[in-house]
């Protein structure tokens, strides 16, 4: 914390505020991947409830195996178990199934305005609990990124019916759920904890939250079986969120809630660029010119300096 600071600010020396974007937006990427696959794993009949465990629970043993391979397995204590637990659950249980469901309904391109609603709750939460210092510039930031998405969205679609209004406000949810979650990160992170091991618990907390709903379901996606496009698209899935959630982590730690939260925008943006890999999609001059709001967004959200 910076002298004089509230809890959570930080502040970055120049020397690693270019580590600090180059991680945003291989965080970015990774998780705007994992929202194309996603849109191919519903579309394929996987249950939005199934989706989320199959990724919890690979993206855990996953993780889990790394953090033994570097010889830091998981913390079992009351701390670290209550944090991944909260963890879990608003940030990973309840917006992997909402924002699964709503992309069975809604384009990718709305669900992708969803999540770049992140920092802008983040900001008013972070502000509201004084966790970050109300700045003018980092507030016009967060809303030039905004700016890029409505850019990037409104001028050429809207829903396709009215009938389709709460599933927006369900992936909306789901945003505010994660910004919740990154307040809370900033917070209440145990202290003295490997990212990579926190990490990991809380994908098995989401898990240990989700099995019994996916059984109860009858949601669980097959495992045993030869695998389709909704096994292999969930791995993908769980791998991006795995690395991304452990980058996410440690750029909380480093450069505040806020500013991790920009990973929303390069998330918008990586997830048209990855549907136009994956399925061809082809956009108009209006995507450029969110590119270019969104770069500024970053810009004027940015760590703050260290002092002398």
């Amino acid at each position: 914390m910076e002298p004089g600071g509230r809890q959570g600010e930080v502040t970055l020396s120049e020397a690693n505020r270019l580590r600090v974007f180059a991680l945003l937006l291989i965080m970015g990427a990774a998780w705007g991947g994992g929202l194309n696959l996603a849109k191919l794993a519903v579309g394929h009949g996987g249950h939005p409830i199934g989706l989320a465990l199959w990724q919890a629970s690979f993206a855990g043993v996953f993780l889990l195996a790394l953090a033994i391979l570097r010889g830091r397995p998981p913390r079992v204590t009351p701390p670290v178990l209550r944090f991944n637990l909260v963890c879990g659950v608003i940030g990973l249980a309840f917006p992997a199934v909402g924002l699964f469901w709503a992309a069975r309904y809604l384009p990718a391109g709305v669900v992708s305005m969803a999540f770049a609603t992140m920092p802008l709750f983040t900001y008013g939460l972070a502000a509201l609990f004084r966790v970050e210092r109300v700045e003018a510039l980092r507030l016009m930031g967060v809303f030039a990124g905004f700016a890029a998405v409505a850019l990037l969205v409104l001028p050429e679609s809207a829903l396709p019916g009215a009938n389709l209004a709460p599933w927006v406000l369900l992936a909306m949810a789901c945003s505010v759920s994660m910004s919740a979650e990154n307040l809370y990160v900033a917070v209440r992170r145990p202290p003295g904890q490997d990212s990579l091991a926190l990490s990991c618990g809380r994908q098995f907390s989401a898990a240990l939250v989700l099995a019994p709903l996916a059984f109860a379901a009858d949601a669980v996606v097959p495992l045993f079986v030869p695998w389709g496009p909704v096994q292999w698209a969930a791995c993908g899935m769980a791998v991006a969120s795995a690395g991304a959630y452990t980058i996410f982590l440690t750029v909380i730690r480093s450069s505040g809630a806020v500013f991790a939260s920009q990973t929303a925008y390069v998330i918008t943006l990586a997830g048209v660029l990855w549907g136009m890999v994956l399925f061809g999609e082809r956009h108009s001059p209006y995507i450029w010119a969110a590119l270019g709001l969104m770069l500024l967004g970053l810009v004027l959200v940015r760590p703050r300096r260290s002092r002398p």
